[in-house]
């Protein structure tokens, strides 16, 4: 009698068709999805005991997308160097979650160990919500090669098939101590960035988005703008530079219970708040800059309110795949003419009542 601990023997099928099987079973309903759902997950822990076959294959998905948190990364990281393993996973989809503002020496040393073993040419899509920036800078002369700062930037540096970068909070630690975007602009693949209360309008950034040729789309979460004070030639720099192939996605919703951004969001699509420069460029090249208020759009994606802070809201569709297909919620070209229309009668009307004002009150000399 066969042992069920064992894994059993090849089922003789195609090597084809246990792949096709595997991917039924397990591959996410969403292609840009970073986590497997339990279920389908559980499925594919079962399907890898039926066969060698399909023991190979269904590990090879399960690996493809890891999920890295505090509380399983020393579990990970003494996998990947246990002596006799094969190799290290072949992953496609790596996601940093639920690290804390500040990451200890242990943790920033495993995911050092975690970046350094990987294949640099497998990862394709990454996602982080940690504090990039407190950990990731361009050298400078004098710098130990050693320190962890330097082994971080050198060890996200080298996935060169990066296609696909989230930084679901890295941006609100800008602070003025460091300017300009990190690590996307070194990868010479990337395709699609979305990046949570970025300074857009800043020279380093501009110059980023221009250079980056390979870029598609670029997604911002309640980015910092000047105030309300920006003009169209502030924004010309930044999207009539870029490559006409290279779509603005803007997102706009509450900071509500968000105390990193407190006092650095301004409107960009609210009836009641927005930028008259992106709402131009909406009206004039709607395919390339797109204005989504996310409070508007909630229910159209899943029922349910926005939650009490955007970095919340932003990992969750950024995790299930979703966040690439917002752009079609944007705000329509009625709707952006209709708001500017709106602060052209708000600013007839306090003209108005600053007449009024001079006008003599009768009865008085």
């Amino acid at each position: 009698m066969t042992d069920r601990r064992e894994t059993p023997k090849n089922t003789g099928l195609p090597t084809e068709i246990h792949r096709q099987i595997v991917e039924d079973v397990g591959m996410p309903s969403h292609p840009s999805q970073y986590l497997i759902p339990p279920r389908q997950r559980q499925a594919l822990c079962k399907l890898s005991l039926v066969s060698n076959a399909f023991h190979s294959i269904a590990t090879e998905v399960l690996h493809e997308r890891v999920h890295i948190t505090p509380q399983n990364i020393g579990k990970f990281v003494r996998r990947i160097m246990e002596p006799g393993m094969a190799g290290p996973p072949k992953v496609k989809f790596l996601a940093f979650v639920g690290f804390s503002s500040e990451l200890s020496e242990w943790e920033l040393d495993l995911v050092i160990a975690i970046l350094e073993q990987l294949p640099s040419e497998t990862v394709t899509h990454i996602l982080l919500d940690m504090p990039l920036r407190s950990i990731y800078r361009e050298p400078e002369p004098g710098d130990d090669p050693e320190s962890s700062v330097l082994r971080m930037t050198d060890a996200l540096n080298r996935f060169f098939n990066v296609k696909e970068f989230v930084s679901v909070r890295d941006e609100a630690h800008l602070l003025g101590w460091f300017t300009g975007p990190v690590v996307w602009p070194h990868w010479p693949q990337i395709q699609r960035v979305a990046l949570y209360n970025p300074e857009i309008l800043e020279e380093k950034f501009i110059e980023a988005v221009v250079q980056t040729k390979s870029l598609r789309l670029i997604c911002f979460l309640n980015p910092r703008l000047i105030g309300g004070a920006e003009t169209d030639e502030d924004f010309s720099e930044l999207i009539d530079q870029a490559d006409l192939e290279l779509s603005f996605l803007f997102l706009d919703t509450e900071n509500t219970g968000d105390e990193e951004t407190d006092g650095d969001y301004v409107g960009i699509a609210k009836e009641d708040g927005h930028s008259d420069p992106l709402l131009r460029y909406a009206i004039d090249q709607p395919d390339r800059v797109i204005l989504v208020d996310v409070e508007e759009i909630t229910d159209n994606l899943d029922g349910r309110s926005p939650t009490s802070t955007p970095t919340d809201w932003f990992f969750k569709v950024a995790v299930s795949g979703r966040l690439w297909e917002l752009g079609r919620f944007g705000i329509s070209t009625d709707t952006a003419k209709r708001y500017l229309e709106m602060e052209a009668n708000v600013m007839d009307e306090a003209e108005l009542a600053a007449l009024i004002a001079e006008l003599p009150v009768p009865g008085l000399e």
